[in-house]
């Protein structure tokens, strides 16, 4: 079963340029989250029950134009960790967060060396 967790707002749109005439709501599905707890079961227990806030509020925003995906990245200060959950826009034009794990710290300066990251 499907179950909005947030939504793309204006202020998503305009920090990341995105081509959107209006706010879309971002939806959580069973499959999405069996995928999680099979690809990073490890970062899903850590931080499953944080996917909401992390969605709503974030530390940074980034696009990933390979995957054709919006990213939204809080990072955690007391463990140093950067979790990204990368929201996706399926066949029917419905966005789903899709996948959620703890950033590489390679990855993380490589985000900050390139200027992918987008504060929030």
């Amino acid at each position: 079963m499907n179950k909005q967790i947030g939504k793309v707002t204006k202020k998503v749109i305009e920090i990341l340029n995105l081509n959107y005439e209006k706010e879309q709501p971002i939806f959580i599905g069973d499959a999405n989250i069996k995928h999680m707890k099979e690809q990073h079961p490890d970062d899903f227990e850590k931080y499953g029950a944080n996917i909401e806030d992390i969605i709503n509020n974030p530390t940074y925003l980034a696009r990933n134009e390979k995957k054709k995906s919006i990213e939204f990245i809080k990072e955690y200060k007391v463990d140093n960790d950067y979790v990204l959950i990368a929201v996706r826009v399926s066949n029917n034009n419905v966005h789903f967060a899709r996948t959620m794990y703890i950033m590489a710290d390679e990855k993380v300066e490589k985000y900050f060396k390139h200027k992918y990251f987008y504060k929030f």
